[in-house]
């Protein structure tokens, strides 16, 4: 019964990746709309989805064990050395189905993800600078005007 339950795994896995995916692009949507007032709601539904998906690699992890067990193999094998130790062909296709999917879809996300960030540092570049914490160390001087900070000294107001 064990392949049962590690494809069922793999496939909630998949099921996540696939809603990762999804919310990335919502992001990267708001991004490209400037519609930066949503950013924050984005971020919260892809660390929910992030945690979702270490749960299911918990159970993915026990169930890929007892499969390994089953198979005679190390109990740490990956789902490549599952796949290539499964003697069943019809098993063989369908992990190995996951296995495809699995890296195109985690793929696809670190390529959207690596957008999302250049795109997120571009934005907040000029966010940055309105709020006096632009590189370069920019902030406010006694005027109210943006000033570069040049020396910047502690003053111990007990003396």
């Amino acid at each position: 019964m064990g392949m049962h339950e590690l494809s069922a795994v793999l496939w909630r896995e998949r099921e996540l990746l696939d809603v990762l995916l999804y919310k990335l692009d919502l992001e990267r949507l708001l991004l490209v709309t400037s519609q930066h007032r949503w950013l924050g709601r984005a971020a919260h539904e892809i660390e929910y989805v992030t945690a979702r998906l270490k749960e299911v690699g918990l159970t993915r992890a026990v169930e890929s064990a007892e499969v390994a067990d089953e198979l005679g193999i190390d109990p740490a094998a990956t789902l490549r050395e599952l796949v290539e130790a499964t003697a069943d062909d019809v098993w063989r296709d369908i992990l190995s189905g996951h296995l495809t999917a699995l890296g195109a879809a985690t793929g696809e996300i670190a390529e959207l993800r690596d957008a999302n960030e250049r795109m997120l540092r571009a934005a907040a570049g000029p966010a940055a600078a309105a709020h006096g914490t632009a590189p370069g160390g920019a902030t406010y001087d006694a005027r109210g005007l943006m000033d570069e900070v040049r020396d910047a000294t502690l003053v111990d107001e007990e003396i």
